[in-house]
C-alpha cells in the first residue's frame, strides 16, 4: 500500500473511534478493543492490507510498545492526585506487592503442574499475565484527578505500580529459559541483585522523585506567570 493510501486507513481508523466513543462509554468494550477488531479486519485474517515479517519488524514493534506503555502509564498516573499517606494508597500497594506476587506463583504452579510445563515458560506466563494492564482496564480506573473512588483508585494504582514489580519476575523467566533450573545459580544471584534488589526500589525512587519534582516547577512556573487556570492553593 502506497503513503495516501496508509494515512487514508489511519483517518479512517481514528474517525471509527471519534463516532463509536459515545456509544463504547456505556458498553464493557474498550476502545483498544475496536483498534484489535479493526486490526484483525486489514490484517492477514481479514483483506490482507497488513502483512508484517515479525522477524523484521520486531524492533520497531518492540519500541513501539516500550512508548505506548509509557504514555499509558503517564496518563493513569496523572489521575493520582491522593497523597502516599492517604488511605486508598493501601489498596493499590497490596494488588501490586502481595496479591500479585501470589498470582504470579498461582499462575506458574497451575501451568507446571497442572499442564506440565517446564518451569520458565510457567513462570514466564505467569508474569506476564498477573499485572492489570493499565489500557485494557480503563474501564474501571479513575476518570479525572478528583475521582478518589476507593475501588477505582486502588485498580488505578496497581495498574501504575505492577509493569516495575513484574519486570524481574518476566526476566526470571526468560533467564529460566535459557540456562535451565539446572545449571548454575550465578545467574540467579545476579537477578536477585541487579533486576529485583536494585532495579524495583531505584526505578520507584526516581520515579517518584523526578515526578513530585517536575510537577512542582511546573506547577510554580505556571503560577509565576499568572495562568489563570490555577493559584498557589495547588501546589
Amino acid at each position: 500500500m502506497s503513503f495516501v493510501a496508509w494515512v487514508a486507513v489511519l483517518g479512517a481508523v481514528l474517525l471509527t473511534l471519534a463516532l463509536t466513543s459515545s456509544y463504547l462509554r456505556w458498553m464493557p468494550v474498550t476502545t483498544s478493543a475496536v483498534c484489535l477488531a479493526l486490526g484483525v479486519v486489514i490484517g492477514p485474517a481479514g483483506i490482507g492490507w497488513l502483512k508484517l515479517d515479525v522477524k523484521e519488524a520486531a524492533l520497531w514493534m518492540e519500541h513501539l510498545t516500550e512508548v505506548a506503555v509509557l504514555f499509558s502509564l503517564f496518563v493513569c498516573g496523572l489521575k493520582l492526585r491522593l497523597p502516599f499517606k492517604d488511605r486508598k494508597w493501601r489498596v493499590a500497594f497490596g494488588l501490586a506487592g502481595p496479591v500479585m506476587l501470589l498470582s504470579i506463583i498461582g499462575v506458574c504452579l497451575l501451568l507446571h503442574y497442572a499442564f506440565d510445563l517446564a518451569w520458565g515458560p510457567s513462570l514466564l506466563i505467569g508474569a506476564i499475565l498477573a499485572p492489570t494492564d493499565p489500557v485494557l482496564a480503563s474501564l474501571v480506573q479513575v476518570n479525572d484527578a478528583q475521582d478518589d473512588d476507593p475501588v477505582r483508585f486502588g485498580l488505578s494504582g496497581e495498574a501504575g505500580l505492577n509493569d516495575g514489580i513484574a519486570f524481574p519476575f518476566v526476566i526470571l523467566g526468560l533467564l529460566f529459559l535459557q540456562h535451565g533450573a539446572g545449571s548454575s545459580s550465578a545467574w540467579l544471584d545476579e537477578w536477585a541483585l541487579k533486576r529485583l534488589l536494585w532495579a524495583v526500589p531505584a526505578g520507584l525512587l526516581i520515579g517518584y522523585c523526578m515526578g513530585r519534582g517536575i510537577g512542582r516547577v511546573t506547577l510554580s512556573m505556571r503560577i509565576r506567570n499568572a495562568d489563570s487556570t490555577l493559584s498557589p492553593n495547588d501546589t
